[in-house]
């Protein structure tokens, strides 16, 4: 279990950096050290730990897959509880995979898959399906994208 800090006023100033974006620089650390009056150590050491701590989930790029040539979908699944472990991970490993969340109700399994081709995507679905024994899984291509910017302030009342 991790121990639990309480978060000062550098920490979120450095949450609500780090929710803009890191800046195109060389060393985007440096800059926000700069801003946050720290040393650039800090501001990676405090990421560090934020991220151990859960309190930042994910570091990196947002990229729109479609310009990039991949088809993008939403998959969701009905995975049995005793190999639901497994075949998240196996759902993970893909290179194609950003996010994949455990739900109540029968589609308990949601993941994000992107491919280059829909045969990558058909073989993928596929093997899932029969490594796990899955029976329900649907694919869900994207026709329309919306991009919902969520900003939570943590220094605001």
């Amino acid at each position: 279990m991790l121990q639990e800090r309480n978060m000062d006023d550098i920490d979120r100033k450095l949450i609500n950096l780090l929710q803009e974006g890191l800046p195109l620089e060389m060393d985007p650390y440096a800059v926000f050290a700069a801003k946050l009056a720290v040393s650039r150590e800090e501001i990676v050491e405090r990421t560090g730990a934020l991220m151990r701590e859960g309190i930042i989930r994910r570091l990196g790029g947002v990229f729109d897959s479609g310009a990039m040539g991949y088809s993008s979908m939403l998959v969701g699944a009905h995975v049995p509880e005793d190999v639901f472990g497994d075949a998240a991970r196996f759902v993970n490993a893909h290179p194609g995979v950003t996010h994949n969340y455990r739900r109540s109700g029968f589609l308990n399994m949601w993941f994000t898959l992107s491919t280059v081709c829909d045969e990558e995507r058909d073989v993928f679905l596929e093997e899932l399906r029969r490594r796990f024994g899955l029976t329900s899984v649907f694919p869900f291509p994207r026709v329309r994208s919306f991009k919902l910017r969520v900003f939570f302030d943590m220094e605001g009342a």
